[in-house]
C-alpha cells in the first residue's frame, strides 16, 4: 500500500509537464522538442547589442516586443560567448503545452497558446543553474535540472508577457524566420 501511494505523490507531482523524458531523460511532446521558460525584466541592451553603442541603453522595441535570452549553448550555438552569439537576431516558435513546472510556474498559458520570439541577449549559466546550465546544443542529451535541452527567459519589462497570462509555461519551440513586426528592428543591434 505504501508502494502505491508513493507511485501516486510521484507521479502528481510532475503531472503539471506534458512533456515526458525519452530514454535519455530529455523532455518532448508528441515528437517535438520542449523547454522550459522563465520571466525577467533587464533594462541593458543584452548580448546582441541592441541599443545605442557605447551605452548600455537598449531599444524600447528590446524592452517592450517578445525577446528571449536563451540559455547559453542556444544562444551561441554550442559556443561560451556571451556576447553577440550565433543566434542573435534569430526567431523562435513558442507553443504552450498546457503544463508548467511544479512549484516554478503555473496555470495560465493554454495548450496551443504560439507566440514567435527573438533572441537578443543570453540566459548565462553563472546565477542561473538549475535553469541555463546546460552544456551542450539541442540534439546532444544535455538538459537543465528538469530535464530540457533549452530554456528561454522571457523579456517582460513592460508586461508583455504577464499581459499573455503566461506563467513560466512549458513549451514547445522551433526556429522559424523573424517576420512581421520583427522585421528589420535586428538590424540596429551592434552585433
Amino acid at each position: 500500500m505504501r508502494l502505491i501511494l508513493a507511485c501516486l505523490f510521484v507521479a502528481a507531482a510532475y503531472a503539471d509537464q506534458k512533456c515526458q523524458p525519452d530514454g535519455a531523460g530529455v523532455r518532448s511532446l508528441n515528437g517535438k522538442r520542449c523547454a522550459s521558460t522563465t520571466r525577467y525584466a533587464d533594462y541593458h541592451r543584452g548580448s546582441c547589442g541592441c541599443g545605442p553603442k557605447n551605452s548600455d541603453t537598449p531599444w524600447d522595441w528590446n524592452l517592450g516586443k517578445l525577446t528571449t535570452a536563451p540559455s547559453q549553448k542556444f544562444f551561441d550555438y554550442g559556443g561560451m560567448s556571451g556576447w553577440c552569439g550565433t543566434n542573435c537576431g534569430h526567431c523562435v516558435k513558442l507553443t504552450a503545452t498546457g503544463g508548467w513546472i511544479d512549484g516554478e510556474g503555473g496555470p495560465g498559458a493554454n495548450a496551443g497558446d504560439t507566440h514567435i520570439f527573438m533572441v537578443t541577449n543570453d540566459c548565462p549559466y553563472g546565477g542561473n543553474e538549475k535553469w541555463c546550465e546546460i552544456h551542450n546544443v539541442p540534439g546532444h542529451a544535455d538538459k537543465n535540472s528538469f530535464g530540457y535541452e533549452v530554456h528561454f527567459d522571457l523579456q517582460n519589462a513592460h508586461g508583455q508577457v504577464d499581459a499573455m497570462n503566461w506563467n513560466n509555461p512549458e513549451v514547445v519551440w522551433e526556429e522559424v524566420p523573424c517576420t512581421g513586426e520583427f522585421s528589420g528592428l535586428y538590424n540596429m543591434c551592434e552585433c
